[in-house]
């Protein structure tokens, strides 16, 4: 939940929705957010399984930062558990001049998305997230996106 003292700066360009979060109480601040409607990629048999795909690139404390988050699109509004159900993941990558840090949600202690508005025919997806590994105090905190996925084939969903 959001300190009502707490700030959550978003640098998405107009039109292209809405994404904030912070990360261990750095503000994440997003330079370029893209929303896609398409088919999960299969290790293995035929690709049918359609999901929403967010990929957010943005910085936190002038490090290059990229998140993305993976939903199942048959789930309806309500929340559900990173760590433990295979509908959602998210995949949050920190690319420091040093070295580099991949965290995915199979690897949490915690969390969960609250899907709000899901919906596949006007492409529109919104909700909330958080998760974190208390082991290595990381944290992400008071996420919240809001957009109009594109389709898989390029098109916005609304066009069609």
């Amino acid at each position: 939940m959001k300190d009502s003292n707490q700030t959550v700066p978003q640098l998405a360009s107009p039109g292209s929705g809405r994404f904030s979060a912070m990360i261990n109480d750095k503000p994440f601040l997003t330079t370029n957010l893209t929303g896609l409607s398409c088919l999960r990629p299969e290790l293995v048999g035929a690709r049918t399984c359609r999901i929403w795909k967010i990929n957010v690139v943005g910085q936190v404390a002038r490090h290059r930062t990229m998140l993305g988050l993976f939903i199942d699109q048959t789930l309806q509004p309500g929340t559900y558990d990173l760590v433990c159900d295979d509908r959602v993941s998210a995949v949050y990558h920190l690319t420091p001049p040093q070295l580099s840090q991949v965290y995915h949600s199979q690897n949490f202690q915690s969390g969960s998305v609250t899907l709000l508005e899901c919906n596949a025919e006007t492409g529109r997806l919104r909700g909330t997230f958080e998760f974190g590994m208390s082991a290595i105090n990381f944290k992400v905190s008071a996420g919240e996106f809001d957009l109009v996925c594109d389709r898989d084939d390029g098109t916005s969903v609304l066009s069609t």
